[in-house]
């Protein structure tokens, strides 16, 4: 009897460890490529982000926040992986917390002298820019290069 092309095929996957034929992905936060981030685009930068936000793909993350970022008004250093540390923690929750602040998208915002963003800022959720807002929320700040970057995840006031 005569194997059918694509049995034979299926049996030479099999044959070489399924070394080039598998199809399951890397775990969600170990992912190490990048989603694309548009420049000045802000529509394409929040369906990535998001994207990124919801798989928890930390590369894709750290590449649209900068060096020092403000995820804590504690002590410790203020750096994306310090962060992601963080978020880690089962009692602080913050991946949930990152994609449920920013679930109903990010308004425009003009923060405060004391935050020292210079460029155009959004902020998320759009709750946030109440004043007696102390909830988690999301500050993103387009730099002169006109890329937008993830600059804050904060909770509390």
């Amino acid at each position: 009897m005569r194997t059918p092309w694509w049995a034979a095929g299926s049996l030479l996957c099999l044959a070489i460890g399924l070394a080039g034929c598998s199809t399951v992905s890397p775990a969600p936060s170990q992912s190490a490529a990048p989603n694309p981030v548009p420049a000045a685009d802000w529509d394409s930068f929040w369906k990535a982000f998001r994207i990124a936000a919801q798989n928890k793909n930390r590369a894709a993350l750290r590449a649209v926040m900068p060096d020092q970022f403000d995820y804590s008004f504690g002590g410790g250093p203020q750096t994306p992986e310090a962060a992601f540390a963080s978020w880690d923690h089962q009692e602080i929750n913050g991946w949930d917390a990152l994609i449920e602040a920013t679930a109903n998208g990010a308004v425009d915002y003009n923060p405060p002298p004391q935050w020292q963003l210079k460029g155009n800022v959004k902020i998320a959720p759009p709750e946030a820019t109440a004043g007696d807002y102390t909830r988690w929320r999301a500050v993103f700040e387009q730099s002169p290069d006109g890329r937008w970057r993830f600059v804050s995840f904060l909770n509390g006031d």
